[in-house]
């Protein structure tokens, strides 16, 4: 909220499209943390960043003068959150050497696959959706039918949270929102920032005879929005990218075509070692369709795990608190 704050007060985010350009804003962030919450002295600090994967050569490059050269850090570790993954998921699974990391983060979706640790590289596939784009597209909609949202991306984000949800029979859904069935359809009511501070989900009390009914707001001096078809197939373009025209693998496709790059023996492995991190993995049953969808194009032989953490958007950072208590032993 904060970064949104700052960006529609003229200040430019630092980041775009998950890579860090403005280095200017970013440091008035970085100067504000080191000094007051942390109250670190960055002369006796190692550091973990995380960038993302694939990232270029000349922000690396900047990334290193920035932290040695204007703040002075003993040492600096840089990697990406899927290695952090990958670390720990290693030291709390130590039979498995290999894993295949599908990391759906807020601007891309990579899939990469680890053997002990290390990355291959040659396998690694990135999807170029993430939350963000499902965000716009949620807006998009909602305004076209609805309310105009176009400028309300906090809020938009917070409903994609709350009621948006992975199909796994698309088409069986598809039948139910086209009859109304309260099971798809639901209300929502949006925050105003003086009474309701965070946007809820309000469902229908009661359905009658009449499917109609279900659509109909109670009386309330509440702001609703009502959404149907929305909720799923908005995180549908993860799976499918090209029903909004968008050439590239879906999510599944992907995760089958990094394990084919990998040679043959690791295959199995990978298959029974899929891990899922990231904020936009948590919408409900996405677990549940990569085990269908996968399933459906690998080998029968082979056996489908997928691993979900509790919270799968904390999983790198724990991954970094294990690492730092091995890696700055001298």
């Amino acid at each position: 909220f904060s970064v949104t704050h700052r960006a529609k007060k003229g200040n430019p985010q630092p980041f775009q499209k998950g890579y860090l350009l403005n280095w200017t804003s970013q440091k008035t962030i970085w100067d504000s943390v080191f000094s007051n919450p942390l109250k670190v002295s960055p002369q006796d600090t190692h550091l973990i960043v995380t960038e993302p994967p694939l990232n270029f050569t000349s922000i690396k490059e900047a990334w290193d003068e920035m932290m040695f050269e204007e703040y002075g850090f003993k040492s600096l570790f840089r990697c990406s959150p899927s290695t952090l993954t990958a670390f720990y998921y290693k030291q709390t699974h130590t039979d498995n050497q290999c894993c295949l990391i599908v990391d759906a983060g807020h601007s891309f979706t990579h899939i990469i696959p680890y053997h002990n640790g290390k990355q291959i590289q040659t396998a690694t596939k990135r999807i170029d959706i993430g939350g963000k784009q499902l965000c716009n597209l949620l807006k998009e909609q909602i305004s076209y039918r609805q309310l105009n949202l176009l400028e309300e991306t906090y809020a938009c984000n917070l409903i994609k949270e709350d009621v948006c949800f992975v199909s796994t029979s698309f088409y069986e859904e598809m039948e139910l929102a086209r009859k109304k069935d309260p099971s798809v359809l639901c209300e929502y009511v949006l925050p105003d920032f003086v009474n309701i501070h965070r946007g809820y989900v309000k469902l229908p009390d009661s359905v009658g005879d009449d499917p109609d009914e279900a659509r109909k707001p109670a009386p309330t001096k509440e702001q609703l929005i009502r959404l149907s078809l929305e909720r799923f197939t908005v995180p549908e373009i993860l799976f499918n990218p090209s029903d909004i025209g968008i050439e590239s693998m879906g999510l599944t496709e992907a995760i089958v075509y990094s394990i084919k790059q990998c040679p043959t023996n690791m295959q199995p492995h990978l298959y029974n070692n899929i891990v899922i991190t990231g904020g936009t993995s948590k919408f409900q049953n996405f677990k549940d369709r990569i085990i269908k969808d996968v399933r459906s194009c690998a080998p029968d032989i082979f056996n489908i795990n997928v691993y979900r953490p509790e919270d799968p958007v904390v999983e790198a950072w724990k991954g970094g608190q294990l690492f730092s208590g091995v890696a700055w032993v001298y």
